[in-house]
Parts: structure tokens; C-alpha cells; sequence
């Protein structure tokens, strides 16, 4: 028998090869032999360029849990133009323990390097989950936060120190109730709100950009802003949105959605029969907010549940992925994906995405980035295996 030569092979070599595997066989190889496991779950592996094309997960509630289900999906340099989004491959479907949680609770997510910050509108509890790993850590709010109704949170890393951060608060509660979490120490701190005092946050707008957690406010006057928190200094700062009829006074005429797009900070909302798609094309350039899309939308096509287009403004469409040919993943109304071809201008389902799922269940949806990172980084931390 040839001698094997691959075995020898050093390890640079051998991570260069490997991390250009898709995301099922990286997940495969760990079971081929022990040194490869040992390569697969270290910390030059998890820090190297992983070329697998983003995910998309998929989170929905369920009683005492919350299903997790990771799609991956055919890339834009690869998938034939029409069959974008279409063609999704389930790789990974698991439930995280929640507490008292249930069907009707609203799941909310964000990621950072391929962590998950999951939390529901039913519970003081987060969780930081990596789903390719297999792991999770359970968090507690502070006990100031138990009774609040609305609580927010965000999530990153710095770019500096490379901490990962969680930062929760509530305005109503005062400036005693904002509190940063750096994974890793066990414990909150207080944090001033600087900026963000006196602003009235929108729970359900927010994103990550440049590892920072942002989200849309209204100030005292009801002028509407984008709120940054940056995880190096531990500060709030505040700056221009898109000047858009109805984004501020009390009369608000529509429901704004924020997100990343191309690596963009992206505003989106629906306007009488169109979404409406803003990027903010160089980072805190108001001069830069350009807008990219207004997507017609159909009000004979059958969406498959009810919906009162008599508040067209306020219904709930947003974008998670613009593909390289122009056309657009979006998540409706908390349920289903639709998409958007930019070629023929016209909308078609992409699917409900996992099975046993109804349009009665309030979901969300994200592109996904994968990585290999363990929480067991977090020394202090009690990580949980599922």
C-alpha cells in the first residue's frame, strides 16, 4: 500500500484546503479522523477565510424553545439567474431551550461573525449560539430588566480588542438601564445612554454593521435618526437617515426596517404600493443615502395568508439578500420569503423554509455567515452542547 501523503501535509496546507469545502462536508470531515477534528475545532481554523458561501437561518418559537434551521442556498456566481433563493438545502435544524416561551412569542436574531444572539418577546433570557459548532450560552438580563415589557438588545465584536459584547437596555427604565455584557467576564456594567438619552428607540428595527450594533430613533422633536453603540469606546452617537415623508412627527405613516445590504446600512419600507430600498453607500455619509430600489408590489398576487392592504404602509417586508444580478431576497410579514426579480420586475414565493411550519407561526429570517468559532473561547462561561 502507497504511503499517504496527505496526512503529512502541514497544517497551513491542509486548513487552506479544507476551508474551501462547502459548509455540509466541513461538517462531514470532523468524523474522517482525529487530526482533522483537532484542525476543524482550533483557533487558526475558525479565524482562516472559510470560502463557504453565507447561510440563511431561519428562527421560529415554539413551546418552551425556539426552532433553529440553517438553509444553505445555491451562490450568485453559481445558481442559474431565474433560480435564486429557490433551490435551499437544509443542513442543520435544532431547538434552543427558552424558558416559558411559546408559539405565539416573536423570535428575534442577530449575528457576528457567525454567532447568534437569539432572544423572544416572552423572555428576559438571551442566548449566544453558534450553530455550526453546536453550542450555546445562556444569558440573564440584569434583574431591572425582569418586569420591562420592551427590552432591546444589541451584538458585536470590536475591531480592536476583539471582544464580543452585548449591549440591553430599556429608555423608559432611565439612564440606569443601559448595560454592556463582554462575553467571557461573567458580568453587566452600566453604561451611559450619551447620545441616545431622551431617544425613543424602535425595538424592531436594528442591525450589525462594522461589528457594531445600530438601530432607528426619534428624538424629543420626532426627528428620525440611525443610533450607533460602538463596542470599543462603550458610546452612543446618533446620525442622519434619509430625508422620507413620514419618518418623522407623531403621525408616523410607515414602518421602517433596518438592515445591511452589499455591507451597506439599509433602510426599507413599504409606501402605498411599492418597498422602498435605501443604502447608505460610505458609512455615516448622509450625502451617501441613495435610493436603490422601489419594488412594485402586486395586490392581486396570492401571498398565501390574509393581509389588509388598507394599512399597505405598515406591513411588514423586508430585504436580506440583493444578489449580484440585482434581484431580492425579502421576508414578509413575519412568515414567508418572496422574491424579487430584477430582470422581468415581477415577485414569486421562495418558500416557507422548513417543514411543519404554518402561516400562523411568527418567524424570522437572516443570511447567515458560518464560521467554525468555539465558545469555549469564553473561558468563565458555561457552554451548553446540543
Amino acid at each position: 500500500m502507497g504511503q499517504d501523503f496527505f496526512i503529512n501535509l502541514p497544517s497551513e496546507l491542509t486548513t487552506n484546503i479544507l476551508s474551501r469545502l462547502p459548509l455540509r462536508s466541513i461538517a462531514l470531515i470532523k468524523c474522517v479522523c482525529k487530526p482533522w477534528l483537532n484542525l476543524l475545532q482550533s483557533d487558526n481554523f475558525a479565524k482562516s477565510k472559510i470560502k463557504t458561501p453565507p447561510a440563511l437561518v431561519r428562527l421560529v418559537p415554539v413551546t418552551n424553545s425556539i426552532r433553529c434551521t440553517i438553509f444553505e442556498f445555491e451562490d450568485e456566481d453559481e445558481a442559474d439567474a431565474e433560480s435564486h433563493a429557490l433551490h435551499f438545502h437544509p443542513l442543520r435544524d435544532f431547538e434552543i431551550p427558552h424558558g416559558n416561551g411559546n408559539s405565539e412569542s416573536i423570535c428575534r436574531a442577530q449575528q457576528t461573525n457567525g454567532l447568534l444572539l437569539v432572544y423572544s418577546s416572552s423572555e428576559r433570557r438571551i442566548h449566544i449560539c453558534n450553530p455550526i459548532t453546536r453550542e450555546y450560552i445562556e444569558l440573564c438580563c440584569p434583574e431591572q430588566y425582569i418586569s420591562l415589557q420592551f427590552v432591546s438588545f444589541g451584538f458585536g465584536v470590536g475591531k480592536i480588542t476583539g471582544q464580543y459584547k452585548v449591549v440591553c437596555f430599556n429608555e423608559d427604565a432611565g439612564s440606569d438601564s443601559y448595560h454592556v455584557y463582554t462575553l467571557g467576564t461573567g458580568t453587566w456594567r452600566r453604561v451611559e445612554p450619551g447620545a441616545a438619552s431622551g431617544c425613543t428607540f424602535c425595538f424592531h428595527a436594528y442591525t450589525v454593521c462594522n461589528g457594531n450594533p445600530h438601530w432607528t430613533v426619534y428624538d424629543s422633536a420626532q426627528i428620525f435618526w440611525i443610533c450607533a453603540f460602538d463596542l470599543e469606546t462603550e458610546c452612543f452617537s446618533i446620525f442622519s437617515a434619509p430625508a422620507v415623508d413620514g419618518l418623522a412627527g407623531d403621525g408616523l405613516a410607515i414602518d421602517v426596517k433596518l438592515n445591511v445590504l452589499r455591507d451597506c446600512l439599509c433602510l426599507s419600507y413599504t409606501l402605498d404600493d411599492k418597498v422602498v430600498i435605501w443604502l447608505m453607500k460610505e458609512y455615516r455619509v448622509e450625502e451617501s443615502w441613495t435610493m436603490e430600489y422601489q419594488i412594485s408590489i402586486d395586490f392581486n398576487f396570492d401571498y398565501g395568508f390574509d393581509i389588509s392592504f388598507d394599512f399597505w404602509n405598515l406591513i411588514n417586508i423586508y430585504p436580506i439578500k440583493v444578489f449580484q444580478n440585482g434581484d431580492v431576497l425579502m421576508f414578509m410579514e413575519e412568515k414567508c420569503l418572496i422574491y424579487y426579480s430584477n430582470k422581468t420586475r415581477t415577485i414569486r414565493h421562495a418558500g416557507m423554509l422548513a417543514d411543519g411550519t404554518t402561516v400562523d407561526d411568527i418567524a424570522s429570517a437572516m443570511i447567515y455567515t458560518p464560521s467554525l468559532f468555539s465558545l469555549k473561547n469564553f473561558a468563565v462561561e458555561r457552554v451548553i452542547s446540543f
